[in-house]
């Protein structure tokens, strides 16, 4: 407030602080009256300039005056923000954590194991409550062993960490189903005064761990004071805790609670367990041998769906062949009798030999075979009167006595000549529609060698 009053307020030296207190006043002075006019002549200067001093003093002072209580605001809204922040966050990770099956699973071990002691075999019967049967009781298991909770329960290491421990009731469930085997569920309340009982005495006894091993069960421990361990309770209507319960499949993926073991640990006798699962088991084997027959008609059906689709496949190609040969024979048939009318058309088109030697070139040509035919050709016509000629000697067709009247051109068939028709020297192919006068090599006369085209 201070800042306030000497920024706002007024500089005079007469300003009163404290309540009740009086301005003094000026001493006389013998030379008032001079004193007093030479005051009064500078009293406008003194005031202009105290008024000056004090916007200046407005101006310097006013920016940090704010940005101090702005800064000042920030700083406490944040500090009664971040309790709301933390308990935001607390309640987040506390859902994170409650939908982490796995994560809840191994809190639920790792306290179990942190307070979980190794038992003899004597206290654990000691505590029986059929005095008649202690002493036999405690004579058959004089040689037990009993194991630490780490050794068979750490996440780990432990002995049942891996493919027999789930991590949530769902995945027991469905494993159990997809198996075919015996599932154990506990559900342990750290409420309970004597909660470790069934952990030590019964969890990690010899007895126990031995039947896991034989009849190849499944676990899954929880906790009540969790939401899955709650649920659970309500689904098996549970009424005491702990709770020691086997699971089964008694049909095709349903499992039932077929054995409990509520309350107090002397209600649990371990004979009973054993009990109830080699009643059980021959029925679980059955379910396990059908399902496998039922998998291995399944493999045999497909396998023989497979030969069948293989062998539909492999006749329809043979099928697809066949017609294509079919197609392609007939095409080549076609080929044949449209290349004949094309040849018989063209031997009515072949211009007859010249009689005279002017205007005419006698060529010799010799074929693949050795054979050699002279001839004489019209000079004025292209080169493939010649390749015509050679064609139909090819065919057989020169001599035959087929007619040609009325043979017409095939439409839609381009006839193409296997062969073509060199000249030796210089060598040199002809084109059929270069004229034969033109070609130096066979005007007036000349060699012609025919070879065959790779096809």
């Amino acid at each position: 407030m201070d800042i306030f009053r000497q920024t706002f307020g007024n500089n005079d030296d007469s300003f009163i602080r404290i309540p009740g207190a009086f301005s003094e006043e000026p001493p006389a002075d013998v030379n008032g009256g001079a004193e007093n006019r030479s005051n009064g002549t500078n009293e406008p200067t003194r005031s202009d300039s105290t008024r000056f001093k004090s916007v200046l003093r407005f101006l310097f002072q006013a920016p940090l005056i704010v940005l101090y209580y702005l800064l000042n605001f920030i700083i406490r809204s944040s500090r009664l923000l971040k309790p709301l922040l933390r308990f935001h966050g607390f309640y987040q990770r506390k859902h994170n954590r409650l939908l982490d099956h796995s994560s809840q699973l191994n809190r639920l071990l790792e306290s179990l194991q942190n307070e979980s002691q190794v038992v003899t075999p004597s206290e654990a019967n000691g505590n029986a409550d059929d005095g008649s049967n202690s002493e036999n009781t405690n004579n058959s298991q004089s040689s037990e062993v009993q194991f630490s909770f780490g050794s068979l329960y750490n996440p780990e290491n432990g002995m049942f960490s891996k493919g027999i421990m789930q991590n949530s009731y769902t995945e027991l469930l469905d494993t159990c189903s997809e198996q075919v085997k015996f599932g154990v569920i506990y559900l342990h309340d750290p409420l309970l005064d004597n909660h470790m009982d069934y952990v030590n005495k019964i969890l990690c006894s010899e007895i126990f761990v031995n039947m896991i091993r034989k009849y190849q069960v499944l676990l899954w421990y929880g906790d009540v004071t969790t939401s899955e361990g709650l649920q659970v309770s309500n689904a098996l209507k549970i009424r005491q805790y702990p709770l020691l319960g086997i699971i089964s499949l008694k049909a095709e993926r349903k499992i039932e609670l077929i054995a409990r073991v509520e309350g107090s640990i002397s209600n649990n006798k371990p004979q009973d367990l054993e009990t109830i699962f080699s009643k059980n088991y021959p029925r679980l084997i059955q379910l396990r041998q059908q399902r496998q027959n039922i998998e291995m008609q399944r493999l045999i059906k497909q396998q023989q769906d497979s030969r069948y689709q293989d062998s539909l496949r492999r006749d329809q190609q043979r099928d697809t062949e066949r017609l294509e040969e079919i197609q392609r024979e007939q095409r080549a048939q076609e080929h044949k009798r449209l290349e004949k009318e094309w040849l018989l058309w063209r031997k009515g088109q072949l211009k007859p030999e010249p009689s005279s030697e002017k205007d005419a070139s006698k060529v010799a040509i010799r074929l693949e075979d050795g054979q050699r035919l002279v001839r004489k050709f019209d000079a004025s016509l292209p080169t493939e009167e010649i390749y015509a000629f050679v064609d139909l000697h090819l065919h057989g067709l020169l001599d035959s006595e087929e007619s040609t009247q009325l043979v017409e051109q095939p439409n839609n068939f381009q006839h193409q000549y296997g062969f073509k028709l060199i000249t030796p020297v210089p060598r040199r192919e002809l084109e059929p529609s270069t004229i034969i006068s033109e070609v130096s090599g066979i005007y007036p006369s000349g060699n012609i060698v025919m070879e065959r085209l790779n096809e």
